[in-house]
């Protein structure tokens, strides 16, 4: 979603994103827009270091019962190479743990508005939204890979169906989940997935 009134916020708006939240999401679907949703959101984006490639969702089936609600096609969708491009020197917890700066660190993280309110809040300490960048170095620039997977549709008498929705709500994870082992697989049988290979061919 976007970012509040900050710089990187105007930014990510200029390409059509919006805070993140079900008004936004309810007022899109509603006029028939398509919605790209990352249902991990901050603590998915901001992952520790043993993390890698691993999908950090709320327990709650909140964005597919919308779905349902409008009649929306789902489409799952994993992207491998982006986690690959950097290496976490600290991680957020890391940080946050620091001497001296680490209470600052924590102060500034826990001013920012939490996205997943309500309904929404995760449960778990283990999801809770971190908003505490990672210090990072560059790699070498890595090879990018997308799949789209089959698109999964709804309707709108599933959305009242907690137990539909939930089981709905599990396959759109475990498709991405597929997603993200086709690739990482098809990444290994890959000839030029490594630079050197590709700047010479």
């Amino acid at each position: 979603g976007g970012g509040g009134g900050s710089p990187f916020g105007a930014f990510l708006e200029s390409f059509g994103a919006v805070p993140v939240g079900g008004f936004n999401m309810h007022k899109l679907l509603a006029g028939g827009e398509v919605v790209l949703l990352y249902p991990g959101g901050a603590r998915e984006a901001f992952k520790r270091k043993d993390e890698k490639y691993k999908l950090l969702w709320p327990e709650r089936a909140e964005f597919v019962r919308m779905a349902a609600r409008f009649g929306a096609t789902i489409i799952p969708f994993a992207a491998v190479g982006a986690e690959d491009g950097v290496n976490q020197v600290l991680d957020g917890r890391d940080l946050a743990a620091l001497p001296i700066i680490g209470e600052s660190i924590r102060k500034r993280a826990s001013a920012v508005p939490q996205a997943r309110r309500g309904v929404s809040a995760s449960t778990s300490p283990d999801l809770e939204e971190s908003f505490i960048q990672p210090l990072i170095t560059l790699n070498a620039p890595q090879r990018f890979y997308f799949v789209f997977r089959a698109p999964i549709t709804t309707t709108p008498d599933m959305a009242g169906d907690r137990a539909a929705c939930d089981a709905l709500y599990a396959r759109v994870k475990g498709e991405v989940q597929g997603g993200l082992d086709y690739l990482l697989a098809a990444r290994e049988r890959d000839p030029y997935a490594d630079l050197g290979r590709r700047l010479v061919y």
